[in-house]
């Protein structure tokens, strides 16, 4: 009766090596968009270079503004007897902010 071989085990699979990038992560903090979104937001309107600083500081100026105003359309849904807030009770809230 022929001998049967032992299984060969396989090596495991070489894990990659991070990617070297010479950006710097952009720590957004309690900002709750994207940093890279923010900073694509700038560089639309015209700027070549764009700071962390400019886009951490925008991202709580729109983190904020956007806040104010989610809380007001949510008090004018609460108020016409719904719990959905909708796109008009977003408008409304942005005029009367």
């Amino acid at each position: 009766m022929p001998k049967k071989k032992a299984p060969v085990k396989k090596a495991a699979p070489k894990k990659a090596a991070p990617k070297k990038t010479s950006a710097k992560k952009v720590s957004t903090g309690d900002a709750g968009f994207a940093g890279a979104r923010v900073e694509r937001i700038i560089r639309d309107m015209g700027a070549f270079r764009v700071s962390a600083d400019a886009v951490v500081g925008l991202n709580e100026i729109i983190t904020a503004r956007g806040m104010e105003i989610a809380k007001y359309a949510v008090e004018i849904a609460n108020n016409s007897g719904r719990k959905t807030v909708k796109e008009d009770d977003i408008k409304l809230a942005l005029s009367k902010v």
